[in-house]
């Protein structure tokens, strides 16, 4: 899992640009974006690489850290209680019976930050600062600093803002709840778009174009994940006649490792 710091991820089959009509270059630059990640506490239980922290770090950041993380923990078995009764299960604790998330899970925490850049553009142009993608485990917190995030929804293809609201959660299905679902719930993709900083943006750069500035975006993301070992297959609410079972039973983490790999052929695919 790559976790520490990383400052070229591509994520998704868009990576520069998309005009008004969804029309995106087929170019392959990284995601304009700086990352900082770690996983669980406990590495022997999850059977995750154990936290490496900045050596220069403040005396803050460790504990910081920590809390957060423990938070997003207590907040993730909240909600899956919530998505239990949704799906009508007979125990609103199944999600979290032993084996599937516990002590053992394979959550990890993202810091990201979006740093202020400079484009020449023209207004129809869209700046991709995160190609459209779905999350892999169960489902995302995501706590948001500012505007950006685009949600595509519909089957028409249509990239819907985000609203930024402060001190709020944004919850996006993963592709594991898909699965568990059976297609029922889909998991959300969605990207991250340049915004204006809304200062200097009249100003024209070196080849004669108007100057677009876009404005600094950071936000944190907890990906929820289950214990290694747990298997996941369709639920029986969600499979009947009319709906069969789409999916064979998997390990969660033969599906992320399954998942990540998916993404690496797609991404040596489009380069060559």
């Amino acid at each position: 899992y790559p976790y520490g710091y990383e400052n070229c991820e591509s994520l998704g089959v868009e990576r520069s640009t998309s005009d008004a009509n969804n029309t995106t270059q087929d170019t392959l630059s990284p995601d304009s974006k700086e990352t900082f990640s770690l996983g669980p506490l406990n590495s022997e239980l999850s059977n995750m690489p154990p936290r490496k922290l900045p050596l220069n770090a403040s005396s803050n950041f460790a504990p910081a850290t920590e809390r957060y993380y423990s938070a997003m923990e207590h907040l993730a078995k909240i909600l899956f209680r919530g998505l239990a009764m949704a799906l009508k299960l007979d125990d609103a604790s199944w999600f979290l019976e032993k084996g599937r998330f516990d002590d053992g899970h394979q959550c990890a925490l993202r810091m990201l930050n979006y740093p202020e850049l400079e484009y020449e553009t023209d207004a129809s142009t869209v700046q991709i600062r995160a190609g459209a993608h779905t999350d892999y485990g169960a489902f995302t917190i995501l706590k948001s600093g500012g505007p950006g995030l685009q949600l595509q929804l519909s089957k028409d293809k249509e990239w819907i803002d985000v609203p930024h609201l402060e001190d709020s959660f944004i919850i996006n299905l993963g592709d594991l709840m898909q699965r568990w679902t059976n297609d029922k719930w889909t998991s959300t993709l969605h990207r991250v778009v340049a915004t204006d900083n809304n200062a200097d943006n009249d100003r024209a750069g070196d080849g004669g174009q108007k100057l677009f500035k876009s404005a600094r975006r950071q936000s944190i993301a907890f990906f929820v994940n289950m214990n290694g070992n747990a298997i996941v297959m369709p639920l029986k609410t969600c499979v009947d006649e009319t709906h069969p079972s789409k999916y064979i039973p998997i390990k969660a983490s033969e599906h992320l490792i399954q998942r990540h790999n998916q993404s690496m052929m797609a991404k040596h695919k489009k380069k060559e």
